[in-house]
């Protein structure tokens, strides 16, 4: 029977993991979020995005940090939390699971969204300068990555993978889940695994910040440009409500500068708003995770 991507990626992790799941009250908002890195700095850049809300829709306004994007997603299921940040592949995987409805992205003021990379890289130590160095079935290196719904931690670098004929439970000699960007790097640079899938942001961001001597690591491959986190909202919030949140959304640039901070840190970029979110912005990202599962299944 044809395992679903859904059942692969997220309810195996369900089943595997407890987690305690904020109850959330029925006069205030709740958005989940799972921290890219450090979560204390996402936190306090997301300071000012909730105290804007808050007065702008007249509620209180509280966070909800998720340990990944399984906690999230079943966060939303159990209608403990209204809004969710997700990346695009836990994105499709939510709006397949809990039915979890696009509301913004963030873009330029001329609409261009904003996006990202994925990347693959080595430990300078394993000699390989390409990924043409990897031969299928050698199963001489381990792979690391991050969370199994992240798009440039896990599908992205996995689909390219594939597509050169390098299954990673196949080619590899382990394959495993660090559970976050960062760990992931880490992992590579102090040796523990050979090969890993990671956000090129917080790659970047690591060096930047002399957590990561750019001299320990290859770059094997850049993805092309893959869209940035959108903000979600669940399916049963009813439309006149969520049309105000997504107008408070897409005001928040124009009425609250000190929200740049949130911008600037999560991609570098601190004149960017929030523009309307639709399914076909991530149309790529459902026929990659299709491409992918048929693969899985195989």
């Amino acid at each position: 029977m044809k395992k679903s991507i859904i059942l692969f990626f997220l309810f195996c992790l369900v089943a595997c993991r407890q987690e305690t799941i904020y109850q959330k009250s029925k006069d205030e908002l709740v958005i989940g979020f799972v921290p890219s890195e450090e979560a204390e700095r996402m936190v306090k850049n997301l300071k000012p995005v909730t105290n804007y809300l808050s007065k702008k829709l007249n509620t209180p306004v509280k966070l909800y940090k998720g340990s990944d994007y399984t906690a999230i997603i079943e966060a939303m299921r159990g209608e403990k939390l209204d809004i969710a940040v997700f990346g695009a592949f836990s994105y499709v995987l939510a709006s397949k699971e809990v039915g979890a409805q696009p509301l913004v992205i963030p873009a330029d003021k001329e609409g261009k969204l904003a996006t990202y990379n994925s990347l693959i890289i080595a430990n300078k130590k394993t000699g390989l300068k390409n990924l043409d160095e990897l031969v299928p079935g050698e199963q001489k290196f381990t792979m690391s990555f991050s969370d199994p719904a992240s798009t440039s931690g896990h599908l992205v670098p996995r689909g390219h993978l594939i597509s050169l004929g390098l299954k990673p439970e196949t080619h590899f000699k382990n394959t495993l889940f660090s559970g976050s960007h960062t760990a992931t790097i880490l992992a590579l640079a102090s040796g523990k695994v050979d090969v890993a899938g990671c956000s090129f942001t917080v790659f970047n961001k690591m060096i930047d910040r002399g957590m990561l001597d750019i001299n320990d690591v290859v770059v094997l491959w850049k993805s092309p440009d893959l869209p940035v986190d959108l903000v979600t909202i669940r399916i049963n919030i009813p439309s006149e409500y969520k049309s105000k949140i997504q107008n408070a959304y897409m005001q928040i640039a124009y009425e609250a500068p000190e929200t740049a901070s949130y911008f600037y840190e999560e991609w570098n970029d601190s004149s960017l708003v929030y523009i309307p979110a639709n399914d076909s912005m991530y149309s790529e990202i459902h026929g990659l995770a299709n491409y992918v599962n048929n693969d899985i299944d195989n």
